[in-house]
């Protein structure tokens, strides 16, 4: 402290106590604020108001924040050399919480007033007068609405990347995946008709593709699967570490390209979403830090929105299906909605539409052209469909066995995951049990003509139907039919579904395949994916149950000469429904983009809640629920469980375990720096001044403010035993987040502190949560439930009739009346 700060801040303290001996209030005129460090809640509340009735023009930063701290500019601070080492880090796993709560702290209302007090001054000094009012001034109307729409703008370019990147990404993936698959394919039949060079070569190719395909699972063993589960868990408010990374986009996407190469029945469009969601999640990361209007855009908040503006652009990617992918990321993720996070969603799928015509164009050269919809028939024309009265019954029976099929597929598949984490494979077995599921199933028809070959690839030798290839567009395979016709099960089988085979069930004439060669393609695909959803591999089931469930309501439709393709759209659809249990954006996806049948609206939906209602008595959850109950990430659903609603259970009694952790509002080092080692799975503290409890405050924030040395004060600069404090440094709302999400490490900080660092004290309060989210021990645990759902709270202080805090509430105590139910269910089945 300069010795005429020493002086000015004696002079306050000499005139406050002459005003305490008068019994008087001490004047905030002046700029006694200036020695008054936290002298109670009510000054710092009185502080609070008071520095929001200054007028903005009159209220700086340095005087805002000056009547009670003072403040260093951006960069200046001290930091120590393991905050600055800490800050390079990139890779670091994220915090086990995450914090949806707008920004209300004082360092972070003083961060506005600055900003406005800095654009006023622009403003002020801008020589365009349409910029001022009519006496020819700036006023603060103008600052906030300037401000305002450089944040928007600001968001709106992120809209607008997130969509082209992920329209980039899809175009990509498909692209690759494809050319891989027809480059494989087309040298191997350069050897026919000698097939057993041609299987040798077939399988060679495919064994090296799952090969690749396994390496970026071992590297990251988080990109298995679909990645949908995480999405979910994401969405739903809970911080899944790596789930969300550019390394686990990489590897996700390098994954299913080879993966769907190697003729695995996979599909594309899980991983798509999931990279979708990557992408929005590090959004923030192209955001210039230097602007501070966009200090909004670094928060959890935003990067949750984010993340579901790009698994909605994934959905869009995947299926050309903008409506379809909105409503995908509300029904089936997002536990926060507005419709200013729509609006964004609207425009990022739109984007990525337009992105992906784009480059269907480039690709064609540009030329005139019509691009059909994903599952549209080629000529893009369809006929107008009747259906009858009496089919709505048969529709309600198909979704009925679609149910018990989805419900049985998903029991049985979890059974399998469960078995696979007991037997815990290393992953040379991992690898080989990929390569066993592909050497049963990737060159499912083609060549399969040695006597090793497994029952599956000699299907289409053991059963073979040739027909006249009347339909040179529909890419049948000829496989061992003479010159001009096709092999039916060869083609079914062989062709990849995203691709061919769907368009094949939904558009090829009703005479193209029989009954039997339906129901064995059918089978096939469902027996395969059951077994294989769940190993080391990188694979979406969302295609391959289509293809699966039109295969079976095609050969229904045959079986009672009716419509094929009615049915095996509405097959495709009820299928899916009984295993992922989604039914509007399904719907529009299957039907109303995908197809461009809005017509057969009424008979999906009815076979769609048929199969859900049937699917939903024999699993209650589908198959990612499952997955993620299984991987013991908490998911909150949207009913509070019955194990809170009948019960009568106060919010008391469903405190948390642990202890609540409570930090003085000045803090010394030492006792902070234990805290933080005992207490590592605490996101956020409660601060109190006294016993007044004056907010929270979160474990990242804390390691950001240990960091820096010069927020340090000794017990010798403080009077310990009145309200009056010496000035006390503080950083700004940027400094504190400037880290986030790559904090300092405990470890590292408590390696730089000395033994004098660690016997001074710490003043939380300028960073304190004002007025956290509170809950009276009296509530009842059902609203408690629904409060800390709908508000992504990290957790929940639970307050007594004194407003004091006596316990929390936490994801995992909510999600443990969730498994309570479950387990009382299976007892009693």
């Amino acid at each position: 402290m300069s010795d005429e700060e020493a002086g000015a801040a004696a002079g306050v303290v000499a005139a406050a106590a002459v005003d305490d001996e008068r019994n008087e209030e001490p004047s905030v005129a002046d700029d006694a604020y200036t020695a008054v460090a936290f002298p109670g809640c009510e000054v710092f509340s009185s502080w609070l108001g008071r520095a929001e009735e200054d007028s903005v023009k009159d209220a700086s930063l340095d005087m805002f924040m000056g009547r009670y701290y003072k403040v260093d500019d951006d960069g200046e601070t001290e930091r120590d050399d393991a905050a600055a080492s800490a800050a390079d880090r990139r890779n670091k796993e994220e915090a086990v919480h995450a914090n949806y709560e707008l920004f209300d702290t004082p360092v972070w209302r003083a961060r506005k007033r600055q900003l406005i007090t800095k654009k006023l001054d622009d403003l002020t000094n801008k020589p365009i007068r349409c910029s001022r009012n009519a006496t020819g001034e700036a006023d603060l109307g103008m600052a906030i609405n300037e401000l305002d729409k450089i944040r928007r703008y600001g968001s709106r370019m992120l809209v607008i990347m997130i969509g082209v990147g992920m329209a980039v990404i899809g175009f990509a993936i498909v692209s690759a995946a494809d050319g891989l698959h027809d480059v494989k394919i087309n040298y191997a039949q350069t050897f026919m008709p000698d097939y057993r060079k041609g299987f040798a070569v077939h399988v060679g190719i495919s064994l090296l593709y799952v090969t690749i395909a396994y390496i970026p699972v071992a590297y990251r063993p988080i990109v298995a699967g679909s990645g949908i589960d995480y999405a979910k868990a994401i969405l739903n408010g809970i911080t899944v570490p790596e789930a969300s990374g550019l390394v686990t986009m990489l590897c996700k996407g390098v994954g299913i390209v080879f993966t769907s190469a190697a003729s695995l029945p996979v599909g594309l469009e899980g991983p798509m979403i999931h990279s979708g969601l990557c992408l929005g999640a590090n959004a923030w990361r192209v955001v210039p830090r230097n602007v501070p209007a966009f200090d909004t855009l670094f928060s959890d908040r935003s990067r949750r929105d984010f993340a579901a503006i790009g698994t909605s652009a994934g959905v869009a990617a995947a299926f050309t299906s903008p409506i379809g992918g909105i409503l995908f990321a509300m029904e089936e993720g997002s536990s926060f909605w507005s419709i200013q996070l729509m609006w964004k969603c609207v425009n990022a799928t739109a984007t990525t539409l337009l992105a992906w015509f784009f480059l269907e164009s480039a690709k064609e050269g540009f030329g005139p052209q019509t691009i059909p919809l994903k599952l549209a028939a080629e000529n893009g024309e369809t006929s107008l469909i009747a259906v009858h009265y009496w089919e709505y019954c048969l529709v309600a029976a198909i979704g009925v066995a679609a149910g018990l099929i989805g419900g049985a597929f998903v029991e049985i598949n979890i059974r399998l995951t469960k078995l696979r984490r007991r037997l815990n494979f290393s992953k040379p077995l991992q690898l080989l049990e990929v390569i066993i599921a592909h050497t049963s199933t990737s060159a499912l028809p083609f060549f399969s003509f040695t006597a090793v070959a497994s029952l599956t690839w000699n299907l289409p030798i053991a059963y073979t139907v040739c027909k006249k290839n009347i339909s040179p567009e529909m890419d049948f395979i000829q496989f061992n039919c003479p010159d001009g016709e096709y092999n039916e099960l060869a083609t079914l089988l062989l062709a990849t579904p995203s691709t061919y085979g769907l368009k094949h069930t939904f558009h090829a004439g009703k005479d193209a395949f029989t009954i039997q060669s339906l129901v064995i393609a059918g089978c096939v695909y469902l027996f395969v994916l059951l077994f294989l959803f769940g190993a080391k591999i990188v694979m979406g089931i969302f295609i391959p149950l289509l293809y699966a469930g039109s295969c079976f309501g095609r050969a229904i439709a045959l079986s009672l000469k009716l419509n094929p393709f009615i049915y095996a759209v509405v097959g495709a659809s009820a299928l899916l429904c009984g295993v992922v249990r989604v039914v509007i954006s399904l719907t529009i996806i299957v039907l109303v983009e995908a197809t461009g049948l809005p017509y057969l609206m009424a008979p999906l939906l009815l076979a769609n809640i048929s199969a859900r209602s049937v699917a939903n008595k024999l699993s209650k959850s589908s198959i990612y629920e499952k997955l993620l109950e299984l991987k013991d990430i908490p998911f909150l659903e949207e009913e509070s469980p019955k194990a809170l609603t009948h019960r009568m259970l106060h919010a008391r009694d469903i405190l948390s375990s642990r202890p609540l952790v409570k930090l003085p509002s000045e803090v010394e080092v030492a006792h902070l720096v234990q805290i933080l080692k005992g207490y590592s799975s605490h996101g956020q503290f409660p601060v109190l001044h006294g016993e007044q409890f004056i907010g929270m405050i979160s474990q990242s924030d804390l390691l950001v403010l240990l960091a820096h040395k010069g927020l340090f004060y000794s017990a010798a600069d403080t009077d310990k035993g009145s309200d009056l404090q010496a000035t006390h440094r503080t950083i700004t709302h940027s400094e504190l987040r400037r880290m986030y999400p790559d904090g300092p490490s405990l470890e590292h900080l408590e390696a730089s502190l000395t033994e004098e660092d660690k016997s001074c004290y710490l003043d939380l309060a300028p960073y304190v949560q004002i007025a956290p989210y509170t809950f009276d021990a009296h509530g009842s645990a059902e609203r408690t439930y629904e409060l800390y759902r709908t508000l992504g709270l990290r957790s929940l202080i639970i307050v007594d009739s004194n407003a004091q805090p006596i316990g929390e509430v936490t994801r995992r105590d909510l999600y443990s009346f969730q498994q309570e139910e479950g387990s009382e269910k299976m007892k009693a089945a």
